[in-house]
């Protein structure tokens, strides 16, 4: 084989650009270190989400669906978890206690 064919030859998928060095990755940084925000938004959603199921509830019975109204109620009280996770996770990075990276 030729030094002309095995140019011809050689892989352009992005993977192997990469561990060629010709392709090369932004260092980007995170909007968000400390999930807080996500989180909150989070919860409020399906806080939202709750009283609309609320006001649909004669609907939701009449279907059989009325177990719809404790997925939100659910998915609050996990939020809420949630949010002392993160909390307690932006302390201690905070407090240099862990590094941002780390998880």
């Amino acid at each position: 084989m030729t030094e002309d064919q095995g140019a011809s030859k050689k892989r352009t998928d992005p993977t192997s650009q990469l561990a060629r060095g010709e392709l090369v990755h932004a260092e980007v940084k995170p909007l968000d270190l400390s999930g807080i925000p996500s989180v909150i938004t989070g919860i409020v959603l399906w806080a939202v989400s709750f009283v609309v199921l609320l006001l649909l509830r004669g609907h939701l019975k009449n279907n059989d669906l009325d177990w719809w109204l404790w997925v939100p109620v659910a998915g609050f009280g996990l939020g809420l978890i949630g949010l002392w996770y993160c909390k307690r996770r932006w302390a201690a990075i905070q407090a240099g206690h862990r590094p941002a990276t780390e998880d």
